[in-house]
């Protein structure tokens, strides 16, 4: 729909306060109350814009994974794919969407079953001999979840980028996991991806 489409990226841009129901709808050339008559509160748009946004993201994941070649492929395919569009939105995003339990509570529900993807490309990867057999899986993924959570949200580090910090955390984790045969496919992977 793209009045959720278009208040997305305007909530990404700016920041949830800082758009407004009137600004959204003047974007869009219809009046406020056509708006309301859709949707009750900036609430349930969010809600919407998460839920659509997740659904697109899960799709285009998966034109990633057929792209791939090979558990570490696809893992790190999917940690750029979603790092870029972590970028992109502004940061008080992230800490102003606390305010709405019930929007929070869908992003976690997509994020969880995401986990569970992710946790079962882990678990290949010790099959394919790239990851250490002696890894709680269930324990490295409560973390990075809440280092994702932390430089979202984080006012420490705004120096630095989402991307720098990112990249910092998943490759430390990825590489800490790691047989030597997996650090060496990581290494071909960034050396590919910087070219």
């Amino acid at each position: 729909m793209r009045i959720v489409k278009q208040a997305n990226a305007m909530f990404h841009a700016h920041g949830i306060k800082e758009v407004k129901m009137d600004d959204i709808a003047a974007s869009l050339g219809i009046s406020k109350r056509t708006l309301y008559e859709l949707f009750d509160n900036k609430e349930e748009l969010l809600f919407e814009g998460i839920r659509r946004g997740h659904a697109e993201s899960v799709e285009k994941a998966k034109n990633l994974i057929r792209q791939s070649n090979g558990t570490l492929e696809v893992l790190l395919s999917l940690y750029f794919f979603y790092i870029n569009q972590l970028k992109t939105i502004n940061k008080s995003y992230f800490r102003e969407l606390k305010k709405y339990p019930k929007v929070v509570e869908e992003s976690r529900k997509g994020s969880r079953k995401d986990e569970q993807r992710v946790k079962a490309w882990l678990e290949s990867g010790v099959k394919e001999g790239i990851f250490r057999e002696d890894t709680n899986f269930e324990i490295l993924l409560y973390i990075i979840k809440e280092n994702v959570e932390f430089i979202t949200t984080t006012t420490l580090f705004d120096e630095y980028t989402i991307e720098q910090m990112g990249n910092t955390f998943i490759l430390a984790y990825l590489r800490g996991i790691s047989t030597s045969k997996g650090l060496e496919t990581i290494e071909t992977y960034i050396k590919k991806t910087n070219k």
